[in-house]
């Protein structure tokens, strides 16, 4: 079970709404069921960017995405010109740093205070990032050489649709780059044992009727079985070293080798690319 606000250590002493949490036994994806879904998007989304994120999401890095531009350069063999989208661009900072490394780039934004921020703040052009989401986005059929999904996925109520409606939009040699919550992150797995010593079926996962409205967590197995029906291979993928909340900072390097060697961190990173007909 997953409560509707945070649980903290007692979750039991706490009065809200739980939904059941499940885990695929074939590829490891964490989902909630049933899927809990607002009457419109504007009930999660349509809020200030500033009540969203925190101070520190605003600032511009030079560096921001440049890891995953260099990645995306090297799978499709770029030459300036090439097509890319954002798929869920929020303020449009990667939308920025895409035009900046060379790409014709457009996005898609759902949230109305997001899109306004992006077009506001960082002068994103308003035919250039639509009101959209990706289900409903109008774009010509094998138009991208580069569509990203960065920290969007595990928010869709249909990734897999999501995924198959983007493989329609990518030319042959194009790629799809996604970042998700990692379903084998090794936080979770203690915290969920401390849940289970005390007498709770409560789990971390997720936060499917709170900020950040997380829906989902993917293994690379996810994705490869999605992939088989689909139509696609992962190109490359990699697990993304992050901070580690609620452990002793006497633990921590214990905690980060066991991490990297087992690749249970908390940020997966696929690339993928369409299957040769």
């Amino acid at each position: 079970m997953r409560l509707n606000k945070s649980q903290g250590s007692k979750p039991k002493q706490k009065i809200g709404i739980g939904v059941t949490v499940c885990k695929c036994r074939e590829c490891g994806l964490i989902f909630p069921s049933p899927l809990p879904k607002p009457n419109s998007i504007s009930d999660h989304y349509g809020v200030p960017p500033e009540s969203y994120w925190s101070n520190r999401y605003f600032q511009i890095d030079p560096g921001y995405f440049e890891k995953q531009i260099k990645d995306a350069k090297k799978l499709i063999g770029f030459t300036d010109g090439m097509c890319a989208l954002d798929v869920g661009a929020g303020i449009g900072k990667c939308m920025v740093a895409l035009e900046a490394a060379g790409f014709e780039c457009w996005g898609i934004e759902p949230s109305e205070p997001f899109r306004q921020k992006a077009i506001e703040r960082l002068n994103i052009a308003e035919d250039r990032i639509a009101l959209a989401s990706i289900e409903d986005a109008k774009f010509d059929d094998l138009q991208f050489d580069f569509i990203t999904f960065g920290a969007v996925l595990e928010h869709l109520y249909d990734p897999a649709a999501a995924i198959e409606k983007s493989l329609k939009l990518l030319k042959k040699g194009g790629v799809i780059q996604i970042e998700v919550p990692s379903s084998d992150w090794l936080i979770p797995v203690f915290v969920n044992r401390f849940f289970s010593l005390c007498g709770t079926s409560y789990v971390t996962n997720l936060s499917p009727m709170h900020p950040p409205y997380h829906l989902h967590e993917f293994t690379e197995k996810s994705f490869k079985t999605h992939g088989k029906r689909a139509g696609y291979e992962i190109a490359q993928s990699y697990i993304d070293i992050c901070s580690i909340p609620h452990v002793p900072a006497l633990l921590k390097p214990m905690f980060r080798y066991w991490m990297e060697k087992a690749r249970s961190d908390m940020q997966l990173t696929v690339w993928l690319r369409k299957s040769e007909l």
